[in-house]
């Protein structure tokens, strides 16, 4: 059965997401949790095992954990982990390698017993990395499983390094590289072609072992796969959308990342909203859109039926409207085009992204679709614009 949600404003929601005003509150919030849950293990005399990220997510939650360690005495004595990825081949001293990211960031600061640190081994020969893929998951199954487990998200929607096509039972195992997982990696590592093909990564059936699971995403960078992550259909295609399959998992975001959720990008389809002009007008361009019609040809039915029944009552008649935003983007197209006729160069300008039919010749631009001002038929309009310039 699908989670239940109270809250109309997240409804489109599939899994519980909790939003922060920046990073940095988001990583305190975080680090906060892993602390309570070391020292309350700790007063029962148990052990914490904790299942740990890397890259540029979790560094500020590995800073605050380090801070409360030399600042308010949290121990790391009982506490064991096990790390989601490593790539492969890797050797453990090299500058990329996670074994060295750990230890910079967390572990050489904190009074952790390395023996109880375990990171996917990037040294292994390949017959010998089946072998210890199964003994990975076995010392986990061994210690009860993991208590905490944090991730971060790729912009392919991988979890760990479980690409698209990641089975949702999926075990520890020796994978594939993503070619845009690599490309994003291209810096750490010199350049795309330095980046190994190939990395050891805990499954997407390990992860769920974890009786909590916390997903953080901080930037507008991470927004679409956000999106599709949270609101999106369960698919292997985004490894992260089988987490709305467990009811111990949380979503950690800063509002940059969680912008184009329904609720932020979208409000007025789940909830009441403050009418600025600036909301206003980017609704109704939404709404010509998504209709695949003109400003000046949306009727009261198209705006109480995609949930702009607010608007209408309380700035409409919606004609009225309409011709608003129809003049106030008017005004925006006559500044943007004098803008372009006043630039310096020896060619023709194109008003946007176009390819030239034929090149030192003239440039095309296909300038609008249905919803924007200028476009006032019923049928889909093309307009070319050619400025010369001197």
């Amino acid at each position: 059965m699908a989670r239940l949600n109270l809250l109309e404003e997240t409804r489109y929601e599939k899994l519980p997401v909790t939003v922060y005003n920046n990073q940095q509150d988001a990583s305190l919030a975080v680090a906060a949790r892993i602390a309570k849950l070391i020292k309350d293990k700790e007063a029962k005399g148990e052990k914490t095992v904790l299942g740990l990220a890397t890259g540029v997510t979790p560094i500020g939650v590995y800073a605050e954990l380090v801070r409360l360690h030399k600042e308010e005495s949290l121990s790391f004595k009982n506490v064991i982990t096990f790390n989601l990825e490593e790539y492969y081949p890797m050797q453990p001293n090299a500058a990329q390698s996670y074994v060295t990211f750990m230890n910079e960031n967390l572990f050489n600061h904190v009074d952790i017993d390395k023996k109880n640190v375990h990171i996917p081994d990037g040294t292994l020969t390949q017959d010998d990395v089946a072998a210890f893929c199964l003994d990975y998951e076995q010392k986990i199954t061994k210690l009860g499983g993991l208590d905490l487990q944090i991730l971060g998200i790729g912009r392919t929607g991988h979890i760990g390094f479980n690409e698209p096509g990641s089975a949702p039972n999926s075990g520890t195992r020796l994978v594939t590289l993503d070619d845009l997982t690599r490309n994003d990696a291209s810096r750490d590592f010199g350049g795309k072609q330095n980046v190994p093909t190939k990395a050891i990564t805990m499954g997407v059936g390990t992860i769920f072992k974890a009786r909590e699971i916390i997903l953080m995403a901080w930037s507008q960078k991470k927004a679409p796969i956000v999106k599709k992550a949270v609101e999106g259909e369960i698919s292997g295609e985004v490894p992260a959308t089988y987490l709305q399959l467990s009811d111990h998992v949380e979503f950690v975001l800063d509002e940059a990342a969680a912008s184009s959720l329904t609720r932020f990008n979208t409000p007025w389809l789940v909830k009441d909203c403050s009418w600025e002009n600036g909301l206003k007008k980017k609704a109704v361009i939404w709404l010509a859109d998504t209709l695949d019609k003109p400003i000046l040809k949306l009727t009261e039915e198209d705006y109480n039926n995609h949930g702009m029944a607010q608007l209408a009552v309380e700035q409409g008649p919606v004609y009225n409207i309409n011709i608003d935003i129809f003049t106030q983007s008017s005004v925006s197209f006559r500044r943007f085009n004098a803008a372009i006729i006043t630039l310096k160069q020896t060619r023709w300008v194109p008003l946007g992204s176009a390819k030239s039919p034929a090149a030192n010749t003239w440039w095309g631009f296909t300038f609008c679709n249905k919803s924007m001002v200028n476009c006032m038929s019923s049928s889909p309009t093309v307009f070319f614009l050619i400025f010369p310039v001197s």
